[in-house]
This record gives structure tokens, C-alpha cells and sequence, in this order.
């Protein structure tokens, strides 16, 4: 078994969620997103906001039905300082639309089990 294979009856927890219904939606299969609103999600984030979870598919439409990875192991960019790997931090929220961060203080959302900083991209235990 590979590092990060996962086993067992449930593994994931992916729920559908719908787009905003109004203004300009951009996201990309693979983002982290904010709720907004009763199953409403957006890729549109602030620095420290909280991620809901995962888009698991691309929208460009309003009201649009998307696939959200909520629980699992999220593999997502993230822009700023690598996120510390200890069994305790997980991430935020950046200021880059998609994009996750180290929390300036506390220990933000999930997990962080791996960081590629080669690749900027961080895997993060919702």
C-alpha cells in the first residue's frame, strides 16, 4: 500500500452543492471553497477564510450543481509559507481565488499530512 492509499468501506464524503446565483463563478475542478450560503459554494475566498472543502469538478455557470469533497484527504495549491506538517495544523482560506494558506494563528481547517513545495500543493485530512 502507497502513502496516502486509503482502505475501508467509506473514504470520502462528497456532497452536492450548487454555485452562487449571481456574479462572475470561476471554478476550477480541484479548488478549495467557502460556504456561502445552504449548499452554496464559491472559490471567491478572503485570506483566512474557511474552506468548506473541495470542488471535485469546473463551473462557470450560476446555480450550477458541483461535487464537493468534504471529508478526505484533499490535495489543494496553496500560495505564502509551506503549512506545517504536525498532526495539528490544517490550512485557510487565501487571498487567491481557489487557493489554501498557513493560518496566521490558530490551527485552520483539517490536516495537513504532506506539503509539496516543489508544487506548492498541500494534502490536507478534512
Amino acid at each position: 500500500m502507497a502513502f496516502g492509499d486509503v482502505g475501508g468501506a467509506v473514504t470520502e464524503l462528497v456532497i452536492t452543492c450548487q454555485t452562487p446565483a449571481s456574479g462572475t463563478i470561476a471554478v476550477t475542478k480541484g479548488d478549495a471553497v467557502k460556504l456561502t450560503g445552504a449548499y452554496i459554494v464559491d472559490n471567491a475566498t478572503d485570506a483566512e477564510d474557511v474552506v468548506f472543502g473541495q470542488a471535485l469538478a469546473a463551473s462557470t455557470a450560476n446555480s450550477e450543481a458541483i461535487p464537493v469533497k468534504v471529508r478526505g484527504v484533499c490535495i489543494l495549491d496553496y500560495t505564502g509559507a509551506d503549512p506545517t506538517v504536525n498532526g495539528v495544523a490544517g490550512v485557510l482560506a487565501s487571498a487567491t481565488d481557489g487557493s489554501v494558506k498557513a493560518p496566521a494563528s490558530g490551527n485552520g481547517v483539517g490536516v495537513n499530512v504532506k506539503v509539496d513545495s516543489a508544487a506548492s500543493r498541500v494534502h490536507v485530512l478534512i
